[in-house]
């Protein structure tokens, strides 16, 4: 089974993606951050430039410019962040009266304020952010602070952050690189049974535990369902081909045979065998006629025409219809409706002709096999509505039971099943039950069998109409 490359894989790329977005994330804030420190810091030697230089021309200004010299050497000798503050008294032309540095190279100074200006300091060329003013007798004073404290934090910070975009990033790439293989290793199950699903075997199932809740445990479910439901489905089509190839060799070589035989016969007895063999085929007919039918209820096609059908009033003219034949059989029929609580009707979405037509299925086959005893069928027809319990939904309930003598309890699965038939001696072909579970899954609703004891029950649960958008009849 080939193997996905990482880079054509889709959880690689969508995980990278996100993990990429993440480290973008984490550098913008950083970024924010170092712009807030960085300004931070400015802000406080910008205030002390200011402050101090305030000071000294204050000074200045009471005592005169002479008596300045005294004061900025005091400044420099009080110990008072001697380690990074500059003051300067410089010439016109740059060079220096009184102050702890020189500017490098000593120039004129064509811009005041605040600046960042190089100075020698200590033995060293260092950048400070300093105020410069032009003093009344035409030379300038200095006033700042060294950046040495804050352009190592800076470089600190700037440090620290690519560290750490560089860790995000290579996280976000081996999250990638595990996501992907996690992913795959949950996935592999899925593609080798998938595999030999489509190597005919129909056997094959995902494996999972039943603790696992996750989106690939419930997407391995609903395959093994999918399977499910297709394995059925495939060895429905064998049982019904070979039954059908069963049923049609034994009419098809007797057909054969009776036509033989016909050759040599009389004209009198051609026409009487001509006739068997047009009942013959009448009867093959049937039961392709059926086939047919059962197939277009499994299209599914006819579910556009679905609209409200009232049960009540189907029960009614089934009864109108088949009373009387059970009635000459020496039999009975009861009719069970709703109560007059409320409108008094079940309505079910639905189509009423497949309804009536699956409805007299069951209970032609309850006149056939219902009777005991040498005595007419008992039937009863029964409809009511379910209320919704717990995690089932409210339905309409069809009931048509017997008072026959039932089937075995190991044939109850086989019922719906197409060709079979429980009762062999029993003319028939087996087709009715299984179009009537047709048109019951075709509605969504569930079809059930069971032996009451005397007698048989056929079941239809069907969905309630949540609006009667269209009449019953």
């Amino acid at each position: 089974m080939a193997r996905v490359l990482p880079w054509r894989s889709l959880a690689f790329r969508l995980a990278l993606s996100y993990g990429c977005m993440l480290v973008f994330t984490v550098a913008v804030v950083l970024a924010v951050f170092y712009l807030q420190i960085v300004g931070v810091l400015r802000n406080r030697l910008d205030q002390y430039a200011t402050t101090q230089l305030k000071r000294l021309e204050d000074y200045a200004a009471v005592h005169g410019v002479a008596a300045l010299h005294d004061q900025i050497d005091h400044l420099m000798r009080d110990g008072i962040n001697t380690d990074t503050e500059i003051i300067l008294l410089l010439t016109p032309d740059g060079h220096t009266i009184i102050g702890n540095a020189d500017i490098v190279p000593a120039r004129r100074l064509t811009q005041l304020g605040m600046r960042e200006l190089t100075v020698q300091r200590m033995g060293r060329k260092v950048v400070g952010r300093v105020q410069a003013v032009l003093l009344p007798d035409g030379n300038y004073l200095v006033v700042g602070s060294d950046m040495r404290t804050q352009v190592s934090i800076e470089d600190l910070f700037a440090r620290a952050s690519s560290l750490v975009v560089v860790v995000a990033l290579l996280m976000a790439v081996v999250g990638a690189i595990s996501f992907r293989r996690l992913v795959d290793a949950r996935a592999l199950g899925i593609r080798s049974t998938m595999a030999r699903v489509a190597a005919g075997d129909l056997a094959q199932r995902i494996p999972v535990q039943h603790q696992e809740k996750d989106e690939f445990a419930l997407l391995s479910r609903d395959i093994n369902s999918m399977l499910e439901r297709l394995q059925q489905v495939m060895d429905g089509v064998r049982h019904v081909s070979n039954t059908i190839a069963h049923n049609l060799r034994t009419p098809m070589t007797r057909i054969l045979l009776r036509l033989r035989a016909a050759e040599q016969a009389p004209a009198a007895d051609q026409r009487a065998t001509l006739r068997l063999v047009a009942e013959e085929v009448a009867e093959l007919g049937v039961v392709f006629d059926k086939l047919l039918a059962i197939a277009e209820v499994e299209s599914g096609a006819l579910r556009q025409a679905f609209g409200a059908v009232d049960v009540a009033l189907l029960l009614l003219e089934l009864h109108e219809l088949y009373e009387p034949v059970v009635q000459e059989q020496g039999g009975s029929m009861e009719l069970q409706l709703p109560g007059d609580e409320g409108d008094g009707r079940c309505l079910a979405l639905g189509d009423t002709n497949l309804l009536a037509s699956a409805l007299a299925n069951v209970v032609e086959n309850a006149i056939k096999y219902g009777a005991r005893g040498g005595a007419g069928p008992r039937i009863v027809l029964q409809a009511r509505c379910l209320p919704a319990v717990g995690d089932a939904a409210a339905c309409v309930e069809i009931l048509v039971q017997d008072d026959g003598l039932g089937v075995a309890d190991a044939d109850l699965a086989q019922l719906s099943q197409r060709f079979f038939r429980a009762q062999q001696q029993q003319p028939g072909t087996g087709l009715g039950l299984a179009s009537v579970q047709a048109v019951v899954r075709l509605h969504g609703g569930q079809l059930q069998f069971r032996n009451t004891q005397p007698g048989f029950a056929v079941q239809m649960l069907l969905p309630v109409a949540l609006s009667p958008s269209q009449s019953a009849f």
